[in-house]
């Protein structure tokens, strides 16, 4: 079944996006990912169909990103 996670993050510019991005095309679950960084929380949404949010947020912070679930 498919979910979409979102996430609170610190990744501001198109280059943290491509970075983010790189990172987040190492989870094989991951199905999309849209990030909005006009957003005050500097959003991104990720579709899945696993549980994935303990393995981003370990992910962003191990690269040097804050990253938070919204729920």
């Amino acid at each position: 079944m498919k979910k979409v996670f979102v996430f609170k993050t610190s990744v501001r510019t198109s280059k943290q996006i491509r970075f983010a991005s790189s990172i987040l095309a190492a989870i094989d679950s991951v199905l999309r990912v849209d990030f909005d960084p006009e957003d005050c929380d500097r959003i991104v949404r990720i579709e899945s169909n696993k549980e994935i949010a303990t393995k981003v947020i370990n992910l962003f912070k191990a690269n040097g990103l804050n990253c938070e679930e919204l729920v």
